[in-house]
Formats: C-alpha cells, structure tokens, sequence
C-alpha cells in the first residue's frame, strides 16, 4: 500500500511500471502524468478567475466528455456541465491530493486512460456554529415524516457516535480515500481529458439505501432520466451485448471461472477492477477473487441508460445500476460482532477500539430499522477493447454514491 492507500491484488504496482511495455511509451506517459499534475496544481490554488482557462487546457471541450462526481446525481454531461463541477469543487469541496507519480497508465493508440488514488482533506473543529448546525439537522430528521419513528431515533444515535467521540485538538485535518480514474484522448498532438470519474471508497454499508429514503431513490431516477437525454451517445449493440451478457453471467453466480474472467476481460492489456473499497483487482485470478468475495453478486445494471463515447478502437461507457441484498437482523448483528471480533485484535488503541466499537454498533442498528431488503445504487465506468473481433473490458470502476460527510464515519488515513 502506498501513502494513498492505493492496495494493489496481483503483480507488484512498481514491477508493472517495469515492463517493456511502459517504457516503449514513457514519453507519452511522462505527458499524461503532466496533465495530472497540471489537474492537481488547479484543485490545490482554486483560483476561480482561472476556471475557464483550466477546463480548456485541460478537457476536450465539446459535449462527448461526461463526468461522474461522487454523489448520485453527479453525472455532468458536455463541456459547460464541467466547467459548473470544476467551479463548485473549488468553491465548496475539500483539498483534494492524487497521487499524480504512480497513476497506472494504459495508451492504445490515441487515447490514453488512468486510474489512481489520493484523498480529500476537511477540515474539522469544535464550534458553537458547528454544534448549531448538528443540533438543526438532527431536528429536521426528528420531524422528517419519510422515516419511521424506529429509523429517526437509530439514525440519530448512529450521528451522535460520530459527533461526540472524543478529540483532544480543537482544529482537526481527516483525510477521506478516494479513487479517481480517466480517459484522455489526443487533439493535435496535446493529450485531453475525456472521462473522469471521482469515487470515495465505500464505508461499512453503502450510503444511499433505498428503503432508508424517498430521496436516494429520487435522485437515482433523475439521473437516469438525465441520462437517456444524453444526444452525443456512442453506444453500440455490441456494447450493449456485452452489458447485457456480463450482468447475466456475473450476477448471483455462485461459480467464476477464469475462462469467465477472460470471455469478459482482455488478458492481453493487464485488466483491472477497481472496487468500491477502493482496491485494485489486477490480472484474471484477482479479477475472479473480486467477484467471488466482493459482495458485488446481485448487481442490475439499467442498460437502458449506458453511455459511451469513442476514438479509434476504443471505448468508454458510464452505466448505473443497482445493488440488491437481503438481510436478517442476525446477519448483520453477527457481522458487526465479527468486526468487533477483529477490533479487539487490532493495534488500535483502547480509545480508538472504543469509539470504532461504538460506530459499528450505531451503525449496524440503524441498518436494522430499514429492514431486511436492502438496495443501494451503483456507478461503473469501463474502458473496453477489441480482443479478435470481440470487445472485452480492460478495466472497471465501480462505486457507490458518497453521501455523508461526518468525521469519523470511515477511519482516517
């Protein structure tokens, strides 16, 4: 693991960098990573008055660019949608950081498409207009007439658990992990971003759960409507095809097979998962690992509102979808009793085991008073490639919408 927290499952992330491959292309590679710090410079000055010249530098600037934020909602389609996400980041969105030197880069033929991690810095402090604040929320969900009585009062003792842990410093700096991933393409011989997509790695239960609120399931329906809109899709019936045949062959299966893993992935161009924790899947036998262990097997995807773009060979498509479990009360009781389990074996100090004991506790009751159906929304981004004739995934991203910024909600890093 890096000082990101980038964990890579399969060959070593500096051993790839070493291949005959990446050195043939070092040149172009050292002008991606250009781009990135390019990308990076602009997040950490935040000069408003430079927007404009940013998003041109730097984005294709037509409407074939689509970006996925890392709420549901987030999707921004064309160039201006952009340039309104670039202007809103640097107004209300914390430090961002990537890690710009070790982003794993792949090019085929002109188009280029990267996936790293880094983190988002907020800032956090004792204050009265922050005790304010907590208090006039907690009230609105107190008098908030979509929750059951059960679900307000487990919802509000799983925010006080992250409210009222103890710190010793009044200004405090908490580093929330994230993974961001891209395509670029080539315009008269300057590299320009096409695709991003920013993801913040999942805590213990994805954040917008269906049944917990009429507003997750709102805002997903609205972005797939907004996304049906979307008049620049290049999306083919091949690529549907394989949409189609992926959902149907990963979902539920008890059984991946490496033969499945390559009917999907393209062997040949070191493909890649990226999954909601964040963690790099590298290679077809950590791929399957994914699948088999990743809690992903009853995914829907809504093809209906799949979008791609492409140059050349290459194709990039965003789809949404589902997420759909069900568990018993005893299922995720004896899943938090099992990360307690694990707790009291950490190097985690008592303090710290204490209040982590707290939060999964709060956390688990609050799931409880939803019920057992449990459905969440899911992002995934794709690269994919030709591989005789068939296309095939190089890498996918899947996320889930982030929702709530409490410190303490996920541990630091």
């Amino acid at each position: 693991m890096n000082k990101f927290g980038m964990q890579y499952f399969g060959e070593d992330f500096q051993t790839l960098l070493k291949h005959d491959s990446f050195n043939e292309t070092k040149y172009q590679y050292s002008e991606i990573k250009d781009i990135l710090r390019k990308f990076q410079q602009g997040y950490s000055e935040r000069k408003l008055e430079n927007i404009s010249s940013f998003t041109k530098e730097l984005f294709v600037n037509d409407n074939d660019i689509f970006v996925l934020g890392t709420a549901t909602g987030e999707i921004f389609l064309g160039f201006d949608e952009v340039n309104e996400l670039i202007k809103d980041d640097w107004t209300y969105w914390g430090n961002l950081n990537i890690d710009c030197e070790n982003a794993f880069i792949s090019m085929y033929d002109n188009v280029a498409y990267f996936s790293t991690n880094g983190t988002v810095k907020y800032t956090f402090e004792y204050t009265s207009e922050g005790y304010n604040r907590r208090v006039n929320y907690i009230k609105t969900i107190a008098e908030d007439n979509q929750f059951t009585p059960k679900q307000k009062i487990t919802f509000i003792n799983w925010l006080l658990s992250l409210i009222h842990h103890h710190h010793y410093e009044q200004v405090r700096e908490y580093l929330w992990p994230m993974a961001l991933s891209g395509v670029l393409t080539k315009e008269e011989d300057c590299w320009k971003i096409a695709h991003l997509q920013f993801s913040m790695a999942k805590s213990n239960f994805p954040d917008e759960r269906f049944e917990s609120s009429k507003e997750f399931r709102e805002s997903y329906y609205k972005q797939s409507n907004k996304i049906k809109k979307y008049e620049n899709n290049k999306i083919t019936e091949d690529i549907l095809e394989l949409l189609k045949n992926f959902e149907n062959e990963f979902r539920c299966k008890e059984n991946i097979s490496d033969d499945l893993i390559r009917s999907y992935f393209n062997e040949n161009h070191k493909p890649y998962v990226i999954g909601p924790e964040n963690r790099w899947y590298e290679g077809v036998e950590h791929i399957k690992e994914f699948f088999i262990n990743g809690d992903m097997n009853n995914f829907f995807l809504d093809i209906e509102s799949a979008i791609a773009s492409k140059s050349g060979k290459v194709v990039w498509v965003t789809i949404m979808g589902t997420l759909k479990k069900d568990f018993t009360e005893d299922d995720l009781i004896g899943r938090s009793l099992q990360e307690l389990d694990n707790l009291f074996k950490s190097s985690l100090s008592s303090e710290e085991k204490l209040f982590a004991i707290q939060r999964s506790v709060t956390y688990v009751i609050k799931e409880c008073s939803s019920g057992v159906n449990y459905t969440c929304p899911i992002r995934m981004t794709a690269v994919i490639l030709n591989d005789k004739d068939k296309p095939k995934f190089n890498y996918v991203h899947f996320s889930f919408p982030f929702y709530w910024i409490f410190e303490g909600k996920i541990d630091a890093r």
